[in-house]
C-alpha cells in the first residue's frame, strides 16, 4: 500500500478488497421514481380493473344506469357500478355503461387470432382493456338519436388484445327500439375462433334444420290429401300442423342464420309465439280426430283458451315451454284414452307423447330449441303413420262398399224393371189412358222423371238433398197414381238442401215402406232433419198402412244398398237405426258434416 493513499475499501477476511457500493443520493432515488411510475400506470390501472370487474364466466357483469364520461367509465373506480346477472342487463331509458370480466383461451402456436362474439339487444361502441374495439349501430340518447345496431357480431381482437387470460371488455348501450320489456339484453359474451364460433352457431341448429325438410314434405303430403279427398279432417290437421313446426324451425334458426337489427327481435318474438300456440292447438287437434276421442270439442275448446291466456300474457319468456307443456298434457290424454279404447296405433303415439314429455322434464329452458324439434317430429310422423294406416283401412271398406254397391245398384234395378213392377205400371196407365188421357200423360211423365232421376244418380257417389227429395217426390207422385191415393212427403227440421246424401237413399226406405205395407187411404211420410255438433241426421217416419204392418227394416236388398251406399259415401262415420213407431216405422240416418 502506497503512502497517503485512502484504502479502497474494507479488508476482506483474506486481506483482499471489496469494490465499494455506490448509495444513491435520496433525491436521486425519487427521480428515478417519478420517471417510472407514470410509465407503469395504465398497467397497474388494467390489473386493479380486471381483479376488481366480476367475471363473464360466473354470470356477472357490472352495470352503470348513467352515461358516464369515457375517462370516468374506463378508470378502475367503482362508485356507482353495480354487480348484476348477466341475463338481468336491462337498460334505462338512456346510455348505460356496462363491463365484465372475459376471458381468453390459450391457442396453440400459429392458430389465428380469436374474435369476441357479442350478442346484444342494442346499439353500443365496445372497449377491450380501455381501448377501442368497434361498435354496432350507434348509442343514443333517444329512440331518434339511437342507430340500431345488428343482434349478433363478431369482432377480431388485436394481437395486444389476445393474449391468454383476463381481459376487461367495457360497453356502451342503449336500447330504445325493443318494443317490449325482456328480462335481460345481453345474450352473449365469448371469445374463441371465429371459425369455430360461427360453426358451433350453425351446429347448435343442426337438429332442428335436419327435421325441416322432413316437415314441409310431411305437410305438404297430407294438405294435397286432405284437398283431394272429401272429409279429410285428421289430414289437414296433420299437415298444418307440420307447416306450422316448420315455420317454428325457421324463426328458430332465423338469429343463427342471419344477424338482424335488434328492433326485429319483437317481431321474431311474436311470430315465435304464434307458430307455437298452432302447434300447440293443431297438433292434439289432429289425434283426438284420428283417434275419435269422445268430447274432443269441449277439449280443445278448453286447450284454446288456455293458449289463448298464455298468449295473452305481457312478455314472451317461458310462454312457448307453458304452451307445449300444455299441448304435450292433451296429448297424453287423448293418447292414454285411445289405447282404452283399443284404437290402432294408440301405442306408439302415447309412447311418443311419453319421450316428448322426457325431453321436456330434463331440460325444459332448452326445449323450445332443441328437444322440440326432435320430440315433435317423432310425435308428429307417429301420428302420420296412425292417419295412413286408418286411411288404408278407409279405402279397403270403401273398395268393399264399392263392389257391393255395384252388385245392388244392379239388383234394385233389376227389381224396379222386374215384370210384376211394369205390370201393374202398366196396367194402371191403361186404366187411366181409357178413362182420363190427360191424367194418362201427367202419369207417363212422372214415370219418366222417376226413371230419369235414377239414371243421373246411378253413377254418383253423392248427390245433394234437394234432388234426392225431388226424387221421393216423383216415386210418390206415381205411387199415388197406381195406388189411387195421394201420397205426400212432408219435410221439416234443420236441412241443408244443399247437403250431400247417397243417391236414392230416401227413394230405397220409401220403396221398402211400399213393399211392406199397404196404403190405400192418403198418406204423408216424413223427413225430419236434426243437427248435432259435427253431425247432422235424418229421420223418416213411413206410417203403418192397412192390414197387418210388417217390419221394414230387414236385412234385404233395400237395406243391405243403404248401408253400403252410406260406408262408400261416408266411411265408417255413420249410422243407421230402425225401429217401430208409434204410427208406423221409423228410420234415422246420421252422416257428418
Amino acid at each position: 500500500m502506497r503512502p497517503g493513499r485512502p484504502p479502497r475499501g474494507p479488508a476482506s477476511p483474506n486481506g483482499s478488497h471489496r469494490r465499494p457500493t455506490a448509495v444513491p443520493h435520496p433525491g436521486a432515488r425519487s427521480s428515478v421514481v417519478g420517471v417510472a411510475l407514470p410509465s407503469c400506470l395504465p398497467s397497474l390501472l388494467a390489473v386493479l380493473l380486471t381483479a376488481a370487474v366480476p367475471a363473464m364466466e360466473d354470470g356477472q357483469v357490472e352495470l352503470h344506469p348513467e352515461d358516464l364520461p369515457l375517462e370516468r367509465a374506463l378508470a378502475a373506480d367503482s362508485t356507482g357500478w353495480q354487480t348484476v346477472r348477466f341475463d338481468r342487463v336491462v337498460p334505462s331509458s338512456g346510455p348505460v355503461w356496462l363491463r365484465t370480466r372475459v376471458q381468453v383461451p390459450l391457442r396453440e402456436p400459429g392458430a389465428p387470432l380469436p374474435a369476441l362474439a357479442l350478442g346484444v339487444l342494442g346499439a353500443w361502441e365496445a372497449w377491450w382493456d380501455g381501448v377501442p374495439l368497434g361498435q354496432n349501430g350507434r348509442p343514443g340518447a333517444s329512440a331518434l338519436s339511437e342507430v340500431p345496431g345488428r343482434v349478433d357480431v363478431l369482432l377480431p381482437l388485436s394481437p395486444e388484445g389476445a393474449t391468454p387470460g383476463a381481459h376487461v371488455l367495457t360497453l356502451r348501450l342503449s336500447s330504445h327500439h325493443l318494443g317490449f320489456q325482456p328480462t335481460g339484453i345481453l345474450h352473449e359474451v365469448r371469445v374463441g375462433d371465429a371459425a369455430v364460433l360461427a360453426r358451433a352457431r350453425l351446429q347448435s341448429l343442426l337438429p332442428a334444420l335436419c327435421t325441416l325438410g322432413a316437415l314441409v314434405l310431411m305437410g305438404l303430403h297430407h294438405l294435397v290429401r286432405a284437398a283431394s279427398e272429401p272429409r279429410r279432417t285428421t289430414a289437414l290437421l296433420l299437415g298444418l300442423a307440420c307447416l306450422a313446426a316448420a315455420a317454428l324451425v325457421l324463426l328458430e334458426g332465423w338469429r343463427g342464420v342471419y344477424a338482424y337489427a335488434y328492433p326485429l327481435q319483437v317481431v321474431r318474438l311474436r311470430l315465435l309465439l304464434a307458430a307455437v300456440v298452432l302447434v300447440a292447438v293443431l297438433l292434439p287437434a289432429a289425434l283426438a280426430v284420428a283417434f275419435d276421442a269422445p268430447g274432443r270439442r269441449w277439449l280443445l275448446a278448453l286447450l284454446s283458451g288456455g293458449l289463448l291466456i298464455v298468449a295473452a300474457m305481457p312478455g314472451f319468456d317461458d310462454k312457448g315451454l307453458v304452451a307445449l307443456a300444455l299441448s304435450l298434457a292433451v296429448s297424453l290424454g287423448l293418447a292414454v284414452g285411445a289405447v282404452r279404447r283399443r284404437k290402432p296405433g294408440a301405442r306408439g303415439v302415447l309412447a311418443c307423447v311419453l319421450f316428448a314429455g322426457v325431453l321436456l322434464v330434463r331440460d325444459p329452458w332448452n326445449f323450445q330449441e332443441r328437444g322440440f324439434f326432435i320430440a315433435f317430429g317423432v310425435l308428429l310422423l307417429s301420428a302420420s303413420v296412425v292417419h295412413a294406416r286408418q286411411v288404408r283401412l278407409q279405402e279397403e271398406r270403401l273398395s268393399q262398399a264399392l263392389r257391393a254397391t255395384e252388385r245392388l245398384q244392379l239388383d234394385l234395378l233389376s227389381r224396379s224393371l222386374q215384370p210384376h213392377f211394369l205390370m201393374n205400371t202398366l196396367a194402371a196407365l191403361t186404366e187411366t189412358v181409357e178413362t182420363a188421357p190427360a191424367r194418362a200423360v201427367h202419369f207417363i211423365e212422372t214415370l219418366g222423371e222417376v226413371y230419369r232421376h235414377l239414371v243421373g244418380m246411378s253413377g254418383a257417389r253423392t248427390v245433394a238433398l234437394s234432388r234426392e227429395l225431388e226424387l221421393c217426390r216423383a216415386y210418390l207422385a206415381l205411387m199415388s197414381f197406381r195406388q189411387g191415393a195421394p201420397f205426400v212427403l212432408d219435410v221439416h227440421g234443420a236441412l241443408d238442401l244443399d247437403a250431400t246424401v247417397p243417391p236414392a237413399l230416401f227413394h230405397t226406405l220409401l220403396e221398402n215402406a211400399f213393399s211392406h205395407n199397404r196404403y190405400v187411404q192418403p198418406t204423408t211420410f216424413r223427413i225430419e232433419g236434426e243437427r248435432t255438433p259435427g253431425r247432422r241426421g235424418y229421420r223418416l217416419v213411413a206410417p203403418r198402412g192397412a192390414g197387418e204392418g210388417r217390419a221394414v227394416m230387414g236385412e234385404g236388398t233395400g237395406t243391405r244398398y243403404v248401408a253400403a251406399r252410406l260406408e262408400e259415401a261416408f266411411p265408417g262415420a255413420w249410422r243407421l237405426e230402425a225401429g217401430p213407431h208409434e204410427d208406423g216405422w221409423t228410420t234415422r240416418v246420421e252422416v257428418p258434416e
